[in-house]
């Protein structure tokens, strides 16, 4: 047995803190085609995280007490019988609900990928990243020579669409809520980037891009979500992979014309996505993002605000749920 502490949920509440605490956990041997695996980072989804306390994940209830966290990068410290394609050592990134906020797993090696190294930057390539690339290459059915639109364009997710989207030859726009996110976005080669407390996106889209945007991908809702569906163009695609501007809060009352008055006479469509439904596509983004990386074709951002532990998950989820970080948020878990 090996001796291990997790993070789990012990009550429904509206606060992540308050929800969760940390317990000791006894981490039995690998079994056949399993492997032993330190965790090394966390990836923070604050979203995700507040949702399964608050029991408003809407396709699963998850009952406490249960365990928290979902994606990791690690080492493999044992291997069970019959693990051929693995060794003691290699570096892997896995990700499965209830696997991330603790200091061991056990996982079953179909699971896992290997990679160059138990980095921040590998953790925001995998699985964000892929989450990124999936989305707006086979829910956008991004091609080249577009206007693509991206909300939250600084976050851990949207500053790799941002640069899937221009490496594919488009003219990308970031939607962000700072000065200094806006000056990030510039050196990652945003073509026009609208900070939200200072412009009116919608008033930008409108009078900038008058033919409309061919893709816009949305993680954020609210006024920015009826943006983007005023300005789509012909045969425009919303993706919506999230809505943070509403998680915790009362839904708003929206009172308008219905959906298909905006989008029919423009043939246009609003599309959903979560990771889950797509996993055929993850290896080839994740081979993908990785060559892109090691060939220094991608820049990764991380968010430079340190949290080390367990303990400091419920401040690492309070700062992403504030929208004050810049990239991925981690929670480094071997000190």
């Amino acid at each position: 047995m090996t001796q291990s502490r997790k993070l789990i949920m012990t009550q429904y509440g509206e606060d992540f803190a308050a929800c969760t605490k940390i317990v000791d956990a006894e981490i039995g041997e690998p079994g056949p085609g399993e492997v032993l695996i330190r965790n090394v980072y966390a990836g923070v989804n604050g979203v995700y995280d507040l949702n399964m306390v608050r029991d408003a994940v809407s396709y699963i209830s998850y009952t406490p007490p249960t365990d928290l966290g979902i994606e990791v990068v690690g080492r493999i410290e044992k291997l069970g019988p019959g693990v051929d394609n693995f060794a003691v050592g290699d570096s892997i990134a896995t990700w499965k609900v209830g696997a991330g906020y603790r200091d061991y797993q056990v996982a079953e090696t179909s699971r896992l990928y290997k990679v160059p190294a138990a980095s921040p930057e590998i953790l925001c390539l995998m699985p964000t990243g892929i989450s990124g690339m999936v989305g707006i290459e086979q829910v956008g059915e991004m091609t080249t020579g577009e206007t693509i639109a991206i909300s939250a364009a600084a976050g851990g997710l949207g500053h790799i669409i941002v640069q899937v989207a221009k490496k594919a030859g488009n003219h990308v726009i970031g939607i962000c809520g700072s000065d200094d996110k806006a000056e990030s976005l510039r050196s990652i080669g945003c073509d026009r980037v609208i900070n939200y407390r200072t412009e009116a996106v919608g008033d930008v889209l409108k009078q900038e891009y008058p033919g409309g945007i061919d893709i816009a991908y949305d993680s954020v809702g609210g006024a920015i979500f009826d943006a983007f569906v005023d300005n789509l163009a012909v045969k425009g695609r919303l993706v919506i992979s999230g809505y943070t501007s509403e998680v915790g809060k009362p839904w708003e009352q929206v009172t308008s014309p219905r959906i298909y008055q905006k989008l029919y006479f423009r043939s246009a469509s609003v599309r959903a996505f979560i990771n889950p439904h797509f996993e055929e596509f993850h290896p080839d983004a994740a081979q993908r993002l990785i060559g892109m990386y090691q060939r220094d074709e991608i820049e990764v951002f991380v968010d430079p605000v340190e949290f080390i532990g367990l303990e400091d998950v419920p401040a690492a989820v309070e700062h992403l749920l504030s929208g004050k970080n810049l990239g991925k948020v981690v929670v480094k878990l071997e000190t």
